[in-house]
């Protein structure tokens, strides 16, 4: 398995709508296309208005399948554009489990 954490910084007053965005537009037709949300975390000390996705990937073959059909979706185009308008900044990241992770 292989993941990628989503580091969101979600525009100020904004987060309520960004929250049901996610849940009604962005996940099912995340899970439609073979995406699979493992955690979502809201930061509450430190940076606020933040919120930590992490997706789980069979692989780099997996990852890039999805992102192939989320490119072809109109269903994600239009979730994805209705997100963006409410995110600030992001940035990702590729990780990978360590032989002591729980997480293989």
């Amino acid at each position: 398995m292989i993941y990628v954490e989503a580091s969101i910084r979600v525009v100020p007053g904004k987060m309520n709508e960004f929250m049901e965005v996610f849940e009604k537009e962005i996940l099912p037709s995340s899970n439609k296309l073979g995406r699979k949300l493992v955690a979502q975390w809201r930061t509450t000390i430190g940076t606020l208005d933040e919120i930590t996705d992490l997706w789980a990937y069979d692989d780099l073959t997996h990852m890039q399948r999805f992102q192939e059909a989320r490119a072809k979706s109109l269903e994600f185009t239009k979730a994805s554009e209705h997100l963006r308008a409410l995110i600030a900044f992001e940035t990702t990241r590729l990780m990978v489990p360590t032989p002591l992770s729980s997480m293989k």
